[in-house]
């Protein structure tokens, strides 16, 4: 069921200190990792490519996230379940 998908999200204030882009061994399959500087520490997620290039180092906002999986930074990353709705690339959603 889709509706506990996020139960046990945090959020915190952030601010991205790294990109890192890397090659999975064997597979050699591209690898995405943001990593942000929050009060509690350093913090690392791994993404895909598009969230990857839609955020700068040295940008700020909110963190949310559930564990090991990002689900928002400020306003450039956005998991949520009914986030796709709104994406001006994908009006075909809201019809």
């Amino acid at each position: 069921m889709l509706v506990g998908m996020f139960q046990n999200q945090d959020s915190l204030n952030a601010l991205l200190i790294n990109k890192k882009k890397g090659t999975a061994f064997g597979s050699g399959r591209s690898i995405y990792k943001l990593v942000f500087q929050t009060k509690r520490g350093i913090l690392s997620f791994q993404v895909d490519e598009e969230k990857y290039d839609r955020v700068a180092v040295g940008s700020q906002g909110r963190l949310t996230f559930a564990g090991l999986k990002l689900i928002s930074f400020g306003k450039w990353i956005d998991e949520s379940l009914f986030s796709a709705y709104n994406r001006p690339d994908l009006p075909w959603l809201r019809s």
